[in-house]
């Protein structure tokens, strides 16, 4: 069984960090190459703009299991929908059912809000990810390419009706 922890410490805050540096150079160089990544870290994924995102209303959580992190996600709740904005977990702990967990958990969050949908991005590339969206009844209902510094994020856009 997993639990989560609300990302709003110094403490947390380092954890987090730790663990998106070896997340997404583990998933995302294979797909993106070790440049874009480093920008991204540097960038979408830095400690200031994770504090910017949370005092906007971003929630963001380390998932824990037996009391250690895993993962992390983060979720905000839009006019219709619940955006799932990150949901990553570490190599050790991928393909273990873990996901079907987050996503009730986000389902009944969204519900709690009133919400009819789940929505995300996922890098069109990122294979493992997508079949994974798809088991869960997401469906992609927008091709996405957003520039991103120099970059451009390549993504399907996917919702799951609740």
């Amino acid at each position: 069984m997993l639990n989560y922890k609300k990302v709003e410490t110094t403490e947390t805050m380092a954890t987090l960090s730790d663990l998106i540096q070896v997340i997404w150079s583990e998933v995302f160089t294979p797909v993106l190459g070790a440049t874009q990544v480093d920008y991204m870290l540097d960038t979408y994924q830095s400690i200031d703009q994770i504090k910017s995102e949370i005092s906007g209303g971003v929630q963001y959580e380390l998932i824990l299991r037996d009391n250690e992190p895993v993962g992390y996600l983060a979720y905000a709740i839009e006019e219709s929908q619940l955006f799932i904005s990150n949901l990553y977990f570490l190599a050790s702990s991928r393909g273990q059912g873990l996901s079907r967990q987050v996503f009730e958990r986000f389902e009944k969050i969204a519900k709690s809000h009133g919400k009819s949908q789940l929505h995300l991005h996922v890098n069109r590339d990122n294979t493992r990810a997508l079949t994974i969206y798809q088991l869960y009844g997401f469906e992609i209902v927008q091709v996405g390419d957003t520039p991103f510094g120099e970059y451009f994020l390549n993504d399907y856009w996917m919702t799951k009706k609740l």
